[in-house]
């Protein structure tokens, strides 16, 4: 049983507009075509040891598998390490990493993106929804200046909360960088330095 105070902290790390792992409400999609692979289920025992935060305990396959398409679109698109954190803990925080068929108002997939960012089957696509991510921030943060500001200061600019909710992104900055580290380092080249600004 959950005492009051436990109930409260919880209200305060976990804002009522923030999807948690175990409350999704709406159709999780695919993020891979062929499902989830043995890597990751590897991948997701692995990162559940080492989380510390919202998706402690929470990793799977699924997840993992949309982890990994977020990785994924980041190296082919020629970003570093760094940009696929950013985009990591975007996800956490919107989705708890599931490519959802809705959310709050119009917003949908893996990043929540509203309708102004582009078709639902676009958003909903976690290639096309990463790619447009990083879009925007190449736009906000140019010349690579995202490189130089705390990731969750870039993920907030990129999705503009509530000014009482932008702390969210650096809360997971962390347990970002630990999920880009897993997997970027499955997929070769490019290993996480050991220190990264986390952005907290």
């Amino acid at each position: 049983m959950f005492t009051a105070a436990f109930l409260a902290l919880s209200l305060v790390l976990i804002p009522p507009t923030e999807i948690r792992p175990d409350q999704v409400e709406h159709i999780a999609l695919p993020c891979a075509q062929a499902g989830a692979s043995a890597d990751d289920n590897d991948s997701a025992q692995s990162l559940n040891q080492q989380l510390a935060t919202k998706m402690r305990g929470y990793m799977n396959p699924y997840n993992t598998s949309c982890a990994r398409a977020v990785v994924e679109t980041v190296q082919r698109s020629g970003f570093n390490e760094r940009a696929a954190a950013i985009a990591i803990a975007t996800v956490i925080v919107e989705s708890s990493i599931a490519n959802l068929d809705g959310g709050l108002g119009d917003s949908v997939g893996l990043f929540q993106q509203r309708a102004s960012w582009g078709s639902f089957e676009q958003r909903t696509d976690p290639a096309w929804a990463t790619a447009r991510f990083l879009a925007v921030m190449r736009q906000f943060f140019p010349n690579g200046a995202w490189n130089d500001v705390a990731i969750g200061d870039v993920a907030a600019a990129i999705q503009r909360p509530a000014a009482k909710y932008r702390h969210r992104y650096g809360v997971e900055a962390d347990d970002a960088v630990k999920i880009v580290g897993e997997l970027w380092a499955r997929n070769g080249e490019w290993p996480l330095p050991t220190r990264v600004d986390r952005g907290h």
